[in-house]
């Protein structure tokens, strides 16, 4: 298959928003923009994509180059995106002591990793909610703080016994308070995504943030988190964000203590983050041919929808196992239905999650 070639505002966006662009590369690249350049079209993108946080590194150069409307939209979005994150991290401010002091041991994952670790921007990354690793013996008492801290909280409901069973949430416990959400990790890959990487709290790193010990992950754990995190929805091909490549350009993807398919998915994320910063990108690649359809925003090709649904329908355990999780796939008990669809008969509340029937709530 022959090898894909990305729109000249794409190339662009990716070369703008690399964290690494020196003011001579950004103004070189900016200078070299052309009048058939597609401005609404870039910018479009670049929001879509969690991209456009990282399109002012050199904002004295960015103010001359880009037009009016395209940087009040990209200084719009930075501004959004950090005063959302904001509220988020005082919580965490507020919150972290409170779970120190009922000796609850917890870690912070992802974005607020990065950023307490890295000191990532909250102008530059969009962090939506606030990821929290602790031991699955801490999630009654993490369930009583978060509820009397006045947190709405909603536990995992199993399709069936067996789902619980053999396919159990990495993610069994979620908080909402206004707009500040918390996913509540007890491991780092649900049992259906079929990746094994040990968190322990042996690993991590204490960080002193204005008086309050922040717990994060190790550099070597955090890099081997985030990158089989990407590979997940990369193999997946679906719930994709830009800004989980440029996540990994600071990251160690050590491969120390995995397992050899964890490794392997590590190296064919290297292998992929190459081709994306040289911008080499080959259809035969799944990674590859995804990245570029999530880029331009099309529809998902026949040849990758196809590739979606045999990896939705993959068998996650033996055959006797398998046939009964699909069985309970089809017809799942009732509770599980009445928290998507509310109240109302089983065969009408699973002809609705089948999409028979039209969805009001």
């Amino acid at each position: 298959m022959s090898k894909q070639v990305l729109r000249a505002e794409l190339q662009t966006l990716l070369q703008l928003s690399h964290p690494k662009i020196s003011l001579e590369a950004f103004e070189t690249t900016l200078r070299s923009i052309t009048t058939s350049f597609d401005w609404t079209y870039f910018v479009e993108r670049a929001i879509a994509t969690n991209l456009a946080g990282y399109l002012l590194p050199h904002p004295e150069i960015a103010e001359k180059y880009y037009p009016d409307n395209v940087l009040q939209k990209i200084k719009s979005y930075q501004q959004r995106i950090q005063l959302h994150s904001s509220f988020l991290r005082e919580e965490i401010l507020q919150l972290a002591p409170k779970l120190q002091a009922a000796n609850i041991p917890f870690a912070l994952l992802k974005g607020w990793d990065l950023h307490f670790r890295q000191h990532i921007s909250l102008k530059k990354r969009q962090i939506s909610d606030i990821d929290i690793y602790i031991e699955p013996s801490s999630l009654n008492a993490l369930n009583q703080l978060l509820q009397k801290e006045g947190f709405q909280t909603f536990g995992v409901v199993y399709k069936s016994k067996w789902h619980q069973k053999l396919l159990p949430q990495h993610a069994p416990l979620h908080a909402i308070k206004g707009a500040i959400q918390l996913d509540i990790h007890t491991d780092a890959f649900a049992a259906v995504h079929q990746i094994k990487l040990q968190l322990n709290f042996e690993n991590c790193v204490l960080l002193d943030v204005n008086g309050v010990q922040i717990p994060v992950l190790s550099k070597k754990l955090s890099g081997q988190f985030l990158g089989l995190h990407l590979s997940k929805h990369l193999e997946a091909l679906q719930q994709f964000k830009g800004a989980q490549i440029i996540d990994l350009l600071n990251e160690n993807l050590s491969k120390d203590g995995l397992g050899p398919k964890e490794k392997k998915r590590l190296q064919a994320l290297e292998s992929f983050l190459e081709r994306a910063q040289t911008m080499t990108f080959n259809a035969r690649y799944p990674y590859d041919a995804f990245f570029f359809q999530q880029l331009e925003g099309t529809p998902l090709p026949f040849n990758l929808k196809m590739r979606q649904f045999a990896h939705r329908i993959k068998p996650k355990n033996d055959i006797v196992n398998s046939l009964i999780l699909a069985f309970f796939d089809f017809f799942p008990n009732k509770n599980y239905l009445t928290q998507l669809y509310g109240n109302g008969s089983y065969c009408t509340l699973n002809l609705k999650r089948l999409k028979v029937l039209r969805h009001k709530r």
